[in-house]
């Protein structure tokens, strides 16, 4: 303990004997990072940032959908368009027709946008820039192609499945008339026209006429037609039923697909807009200031302790 206390007061005394030197250099050093951290060397920049929550977005795999769209949101896809769209090669001062120019490019980027998923399933969007609407635009941005991006995977998908259902339709069709037409001509040879109807019909007015002791011509050329068809007609009457059901059916997820095709969603709900922000974030001048000014002070007291043990070794040796 006592060694601890002599340490101290050895400290203290180093201090005292230099207080000097420390308030000159807490001065000079506070003085140069609040200058050399002002709008003459360091240009401010300025962060906008956003909160989306997925919406409308179906899930095709184990993946949540915040994973799916922070996935979208860190694609190639998006980062480009957003690059084109502000010229960021040029805002960036980078020239992409040199050796690495694009990787670059793609670091700057990665640098100033910051896109991350928060503890509550949503995702977190951030851009700083030296000019405040135009992080704000890039934020704006982002958020629409990846609502365009979704749209367009999902109308892709939606052109395939209404594609493989059309063709389930466009088949149930043509059997419905190769059916038709074997009715049709059941009904225009044989005048067949709704077998269980006509066999009820038919039979009690062959019966009536049995009863009379007077034949019907009629009844008898009807009475043949059902005998020799009405099992044909009935079996393709039958079928027909079953393919137009099935047509029906398919007919109505047609009409789904195609409506899910033609309406415009927004698959993200944005819960923070992103707005031009008055504040810069950086560069936090006080925290440059307090850095500079702890960093001097140390790298001077340990000049100071240095310079003070050379001093003890000399005059030991001495």
């Amino acid at each position: 303990m006592e060694e601890y206390r002599q340490s101290a007061l050895y400290y203290v005394r180093l201090f005292s004997k230099w207080k000097i030197q420390f308030i000159v250099i807490t001065v000079v050093a506070a003085a140069a990072a609040a200058i050399f951290s002002s709008e003459f060397f360091i240009k401010p920049r300025y962060k906008s940032s956003a909160t989306v929550y997925p919406a409308n977005v179906v899930s095709f795999s184990e993946e949540s959908t915040t994973e799916q769209i922070l996935q979208m949101l860190q694609s190639t896809y998006i980062r480009d368009a957003v690059i084109r769209k502000f010229s960021l090669a040029a805002h960036y001062n980078i020239d992409t027709a040199a050796k690495e120019g694009h990787a670059a490019l793609y670091g700057m980027y990665r640098t100033f946008v910051s896109i991350a998923k928060n503890q509550y399933e949503s995702v977190d969007i951030e851009v700083t820039d030296t000019d405040p609407k135009m992080a704000s635009d890039m934020v704006n941005e982002i958020i629409f192609q990846l609502n365009n991006k979704i749209s367009t995977l999902h109308k892709e998908k939606s052109r395939e499945v209404l594609r493989i259902v059309e063709g389930q339709m466009n088949s149930k069709k043509q059997q419905l008339d190769s059916l038709d037409k074997d009715l049709q001509e059941l009904r225009v040879k044989y005048q067949i026209l709704d077998y269980n109807i006509q066999v009820k019909e038919v039979t009690q007015g062959y019966m009536k006429s049995l009863a009379s002791g007077r034949g019907s011509k009629d009844i008898d050329v009807m009475m043949r037609n059902l005998e020799e068809k009405g099992g044909e007609y009935y079996r393709t009457k039958v079928l027909y039923d079953g393919v137009l059901a099935g047509y029906n059916t398919v007919r109505t997820e047609y009409d789904n697909v195609l409506r899910e095709l033609n309406k415009q969603f927004s698959y993200t709900y944005v819960v923070s807009t992103p707005t031009p922000s008055d504040k810069k974030a950086y560069p936090v001048r006080w925290l440059i200031v307090l850095i500079s000014v702890v960093a001097a002070n140390m790298f001077l007291f340990a000049m100071v302790i240095l310079n003070d043990f050379r001093k003890r070794i000399q005059e030991n040796r001495a």
